[in-house]
C-alpha cells in the first residue's frame, strides 16, 4: 500500500545524460525515509531529498525489478525519458534473447534466414568449423567466442558484423583489444570484407570516423564519455577482444569502464580463448560485459563459483553457459600436437645458498597462518621474489629493473647481510643456469635452421640474454620497447623488432615479455620453438603464449617445440602444479581435453600475481618446505 503521508503527486525521474550515459534520478515530493530507500536501492548511497542522483546503468538494469517492486509498494510514479526507456527497453529485449539461448532458440528479432549466408562483403572463405560458429553467433542477440587462439576469431567477427550493418542492427564497431592485436584488426579487415571497413585507432581527444573505432584496454578507462556518446548517436556493435583482460569485473578498472558502456551498445560480442584463467568466477565477469545487469550470473548456481570446484560443478558450469558461447577446439585445427617439454635445471651451487637463504628468510619472519587480503598481496611480492632467485639472484639486486618493479625495502634482503653479499657478487662468480641452458637449446635451433622465441616476466633476463646471444641478432619486446603509436621517429619500436625478427634472415632469436606480447602476436609461420625461462601462476597469459607460435596456418610437417625451463626444488615446481589445475579445470567447461595436453608440461591479469587462495596456499607450504599434495 503507498505511504499514508504519499503526496498524490510522488513520483522518480529518470533521464538519461547523452554525454556521459549516466542515469539521473530525481525525485518529486517524496517523503526523506522513502528517497533514502529509493537512493539506496539505486546507487547504495543517501543523497538529501532534492539533490540529483547519478545511477551507473549497470546497477539501474541489476535493479530493476527490486526498485519496481519498491515503487508499487510506496506508490510512487516512474516517470523516465526516451533515453532510459530505451536503456530498460534493451535489457527487457536481452532476458528474452538470454532465455531464448538457454532453450537453443533464435532470438526473436534476429532473422537467421535459410542460408545463413555471413553476407556479400564477406571475401576470404570460412573454414568448416569457421561458418558453425558463424552461425551459432548469428542466432545470438550477443554472443561469445571462446575458440582456442588462430582459430580466426577476429574473421569471424568481421563476418558477423557485415551481417549486422547488412540487417541496419549496427552501423559502427567499437573494438577494445590489447595494443598488440591492432594489426591484426587493420590487416584482417581487407582480406576478410570487400570493399573494406575503414579504421581508426583512438589516441585520446575525438573518436576517428571511421567504421572501425580501436581502443586499447589502457585507455578504455578514458575512452567512456566519447564511446558513450558514439553509442547513443550510432547503434554500435561492441567486441571486447582478449576479454579474460577485464576478468575482475567491477572491482577492476577496465571491467568497470567496459560495464558501463555494455548496456548501450546494439550489439556485443566478447572474443578469447581463456574464458576462465584462473577461476569459474573470471568466466561469470567476463560474461556480465555480454549480458549485463547480471542476467548470466543469476543463471548460475552459486556452489560451481567457489574458490576450489569439483571437477562436476565444472561440469555443471559448462552446462549452464553452453548455449552462450562458441568454441573451436585445438583438434578442429587440424594442427599437429606440440611436444612440450617440462626441463628441469639443477641451480648452481651460489644460486641454491641464495634460494634457500630466501627460503628461510621469509619462512621466519612471517606469519604463515594468516589467510587475508593483505597476505595476499605481500605474499605475492615474496612468489615474485622466488621467482627472480629461481632464474638469476642478480634480479634481486636493489639495482636490477626487478626490483624496481616490487615494493623495496618492505620485503628487501637487510644492506650488510650474508645474504645481501651473496646477491651483490652473484654475477661475479656464476651465469645463470637457466640462461645458460637457453643459450645451448637456442644455438641448437640454429644449427637446425629454427628460430626461438624465448619468454620471460622478467626483463632483465631479456636483457641479459640479448648481450649472451648478440651474434645473433636478436629482437626484443618488453614494457620498455614502445608501439609504434607511443614512438618518436627512428626509435626501436615493437612494430619494428617483430618485422624483423619475421624477415631478417639473421635475426634468429625474439626476446619477449607475455605482458607485452602474450596476446594478439602471429609468429608461426617463422618460428616453430619456444623457450620459458619463467611462468608465474597466471595460467592464461601462458595459454595465450604458447599459442603465438601453434594456430591455424601451420603446415602438417612442422614441429611445433616448447621448452620450459624448471629450476629443481624451486617455486617453478608449485607454478606448474597450479597451471596444470587451472587449465584442467578451464578445459572441462569447455570440453575441450587438447587444453590441458596444451597445459600439462609433463606430458604434452598482468594482473596479480597470486589469483586466490590456492595460488596463495601453494607458496605457503613451499616456505614451509612441504610436498606438493
Amino acid at each position: 500500500m503507498p505511504s499514508s503521508s504519499m503526496p498524490e503527486s510522488a513520483r522518480l525521474s529518470l533521464t538519461l545524460d547523452g554525454q556521459t550515459g549516466q542515469v539521473i534520478a530525481v525525485a518529486h515530493g517524496l517523503p526523506a525515509g522513502d528517497w533514502y530507500r529509493i537512493s539506496l536501492q539505486l546507487s547504495g548511497s543517501t543523497p538529501r531529498v532534492g539533490e540529483p542522483l547519478p545511477v551507473n546503468p549497470e546497477r539501474l538494469l541489476q535493479e530493476r525489478t527490486s526498485l519496481q517492486g519498491l515503487l508499487i509498494e510506496l506508490g510512487i510514479e516512474l516517470a523516465a525519458d526516451d533515453g532510459v526507456q530505451g536503456l530498460l527497453w534493451r535489457s527487457v529485449r536481452d532476458q528474452r534473447a538470454f532465455s531464448a539461448a538457454l532453450r537453443g532458440l533464435p532470438a526473436d528479432d534476429i532473422d537467421t534466414g535459410d542460408d545463413h549466408d555471413p553476407g556479400r562483403a564477406v571475401i576470404r572463405p570460412l573454414r568448416p568449423f569457421q561458418i558453425r560458429d558463424f552461425e551459432a553467433l548469428a542466432r545470438l542477440q550477443h554472443g561469445a567466442n571462446f575458440s582456442v587462439p588462430g582459430a580466426g576469431k577476429t574473421t569471424v567477427t568481421y563476418a558477423l558484423h557485415a551481417r549486422e550493418r547488412s540487417a541496419g542492427r549496427a552501423t559502427k564497431l567499437v573494438v577494445v583489444a590489447p595494443l598488440s592485436a591492432f594489426s591484426a584488426w587493420e590487416e584482417d579487415v581487407a582480406e576478410v570484407l570487400d570493399p573494406p571497413l575503414t579504421t581508426g585507432r583512438w589516441r585520446g581527444g575525438p573518436l576517428p570516423d571511421t567504421d572501425v573505432v580501436l581502443v586499447n584496454y589502457q585507455r578504455v578507462p578514458a575512452a567512456v564519455d566519447p564511446l558513450m556518446a558514439l553509442m547513443l548517436r550510432h547503434p554500435t556493435h561492441l567486441v571486447v577482444d582478449e576479454a579474460h583482460r577485464a576478468k575482475r569485473g567491477a572491482a577492476g578498472e577496465w571491467g568497470r569502464a567496459l560495464l558501463s558502456l555494455a548496456p548501450f551498445a546494439a550489439r556485443r560480442d566478447i572474443l578469447t580463448g581463456t574464458p576462465a584463467p584462473n577461476q569459474p568466477r573470471d568466466l561469470l565477469s567476463v560474461l556480465d560485459i555480454v549480458w549485463p545487469g547480471g542476467v548470466a550470473r543469476r543463471a548460475v548456481p552459486p556452489a560451481v563459483v567457489r574458490n576450489d570446484p569439483t571437477d562436476a560443478d565444472m561440469r555443471t558450469l559448462n552446462s549452464v553457459v553452453a548455449p552462450l558461447y562458441v568454441r573451436t577446439t585445438k583438434n578442429e585445427l587440424g594442427l599437429r600436437d606440440p611436444r612440450i617439454v617440462l626441463d628441469p635445471v639443477p641451480m648452481g651451487e651460489l644460486q641454491a645458498q641464495i634460494y634457500d637463504a630466501l627460503l628461510d628468510r621469509y619462512a621466519g619472519s612471517l606469519n604463515l597462518d594468516r589467510r587475508d587480503a593483505a597476505m595476499l598481496a605481500q605474499m605475492g611480492e615474496v612468489t615474485m621474489y622466488l621467482l627472480q632467485a629461481a632464474c638469476s639472484p642478480r634480479l634481486l639486486s636493489p639495482n636490477s629493473d626487478a626490483a624496481r618493479q616490487y615494493r623495496y625495502p618492505s620485503l628487501a634482503i637487510p644492506v650488510g647481510s650474508r645474504l645481501a653479499g651473496l646477491i651483490d657478487t652473484y654475477a661475479d662468480h656464476e651465469v645463470p643456469a637457466k640462461l645458460q641452458r637457453a643459450f645451448r637449446i637456442i644455438h641448437k635451433n640454429v644449427e637446425q635452421g629454427r628460430k626461438t622465441l624465448v619468454w620471460s616476466n622478467f626483463p632483465d633476463n631479456l636483457l641479459d640474454l640479448e648481450i649472451m646471444l648478440a651474434g645473433l641478432n636478436p629482437a626484443l619486446i618488453y614494457g620498455a620497447i614502445p608501439s609504434a603509436d607511443d614512438a618518436e621517429p627512428g626509435v626501436r619500436t615493437r612494430e619494428r623488432e617483430l618485422d624483423r625478427f619475421r624477415n631478417d634472415p639473421d635475426c634468429w632469436v625474439l626476446l619477449a615479455n607475455p605482458a607485452a606480447m602474450s596476446e594478439g602476436v602471429s609468429l608461426h609461420h617463422w618460428c616453430h620453438d619456444a623457450i620459458y625461462i619463467d611462468r608465474t601462476f597466471n595460467a592464461g597469459q601462458y595459454l595465450q603464449s604458447v599459442d603465438r607460435i601453434h594456430r591455424l596456418g601451420l603446415p602438417d610437417d612442422v614441429d611445433t617445440r616448447i621448452t620450459i625451463l624448471a629450476s629443481e626444488g624451486t617455486i617453478d615446481d608449485r607454478v606448474a602444479g597450479r597451471v596444470e589445475d587451472k587449465t584442467r579445470r578451464l578445459a572441462l567447461m569447455l570440453n575441450d581435453p587438447v587444453l590441458v595436453q596444451m597445459a600439462l608440461p609433463d606430458d604434452e591479469d598482468s594482473g596479480e600475481v597470486l589469483d586466490d587462495q590456492l595460488d596463495l596456499i601453494e607458496v605457503i607450504e613451499h616456505l614451509q618446505r612441504r610436498p606438493r599434495q
